[in-house]
């Protein structure tokens, strides 16, 4: 079909099959394009145009959705407008910040060091009254890595033996969000806790026979389940107070507690967290720069004293909010 040819849906459709050809599954985003057809039939009546009518209405917010449905479904009318301006159609573009950024429905429980201590305590008290044998070793050794590295506790679990590095004191980690692999250092306390672990292992039969390195009496990696149980149990004998289902703290906030401090450190030391930030975004494994971000502004809320800092050197990178 020749261009001068084309619909509204066979355009869609084409850019459909683009997105598929390049390994998008694009289902729920084909869903919405098929809205963003019905509505285009009425404005535009299937001509091959993108027009500025039919992006304003697309864009409104109705009473039913929240900020992140909403700019949801306007990125989607984003991707099908960038594919039509790149092949040459009569199409408007839409801005990249139309909305608000949505924030995090979950403000972190940012522990204190103090409290990060009674966790390890009561955890190394828990374990040596035993739960298991294979989990009275792994789990002292697994909560050191999420308080001192600031790993996720399932690409933690999954470490393999050829993973642990002891002579350069470093992890890989392999089973990551995003798959993307990443090399984390460690202090020299946790590379000789790691050493010992390592000799201690060595009377269990299934610590030889699996490439895991912290693996459970059948060989393969314990659940994040089982490790936020224990930590549940901490807190508890920790006395530090959980707020019920959705409340907090939560594991993950342990590692949001590793990025906040990291940042306090940058900000006292004189860091240009202009160029520092992009590093902790990479060291996280954070697809962007959101969530770094997100942590600047938790750094100022944990400690007020940063506050004049942050806000006169880098006010700029958290803004509020984005409007066009």
């Amino acid at each position: 079909m020749k261009k001068n040819e084309k619909t509204f849906t066979s355009i869609v459709n084409d850019y459909i099959k683009e997105k598929r050809a390049i390994g998008h599954s694009f289902e729920k985003a084909a869903q919405v394009l098929q809205r963003i057809i019905h509505l285009q039939n009425g404005i535009d009546h299937g001509l091959p145009i993108l027009s500025e009518e039919l992006a304003n209405r697309w864009i409104e917010k109705t009473a039913w959705e929240n900020e992140t449905n909403r700019s949801h479904r306007i990125s989607v009318l984003r991707g099908l407008a960038d594919y039509m301006i790149r092949m040459g159609y009569n199409t408007k573009a839409i801005p990249r910040r139309l909305v608000p950024q949505p924030d995090y429905p979950y403000t972190p429980y940012i522990f204190s060091e103090r409290e990060l201590g009674l966790i390890l305590r009561a955890l190394d008290c828990l374990c040596r009254k035993g739960i298991s044998r294979h989990s009275d070793l792994v789990f002292p050794i697994v909560f050191r890595i999420l308080i001192a590295c600031g790993t996720r506790i399932t690409e933690t679990l999954h470490i393999e033996k050829n993973d642990v590095d002891l002579e350069n004191g470093t992890l890989i980690l392999r089973h990551t969000k995003g798959a993307k692999e990443r090399i984390i250092p460690m202090a020299a306390s946790l590379v000789d806790r790691c050493r010992l672990y390592q000799t201690k292992c060595q009377v269990f039969r299934s610590f030889d026979g699996t490439p895991c390195f912290f693996p459970n009496k059948y060989g393969v990696p314990y659940s994040s389940r089982s490790a936020y149980s224990l930590f549940r149990r901490a807190l508890s004998a920790a006395g530090i107070s959980h707020g019920g289902k959705g409340k907090g703290p939560r594991l993950q906030d342990v590692r949001h507690t590793y990025a906040v401090r990291v940042l306090n450190r940058w900000v006292l030391a004189g860091n240009n967290l202009t160029t520092a930030l992009p590093y902790l975004a990479i060291y996280m494994g954070h697809a962007g720069m959101k969530a770094s971000e997100h942590y600047l502004r938790l750094t100022t809320t944990m400690f007020p004293e940063l506050i004049q800092i942050v806000e006169n050197k880098y006010g700029w990178i958290i803004p509020e909010a984005y409007h066009e």
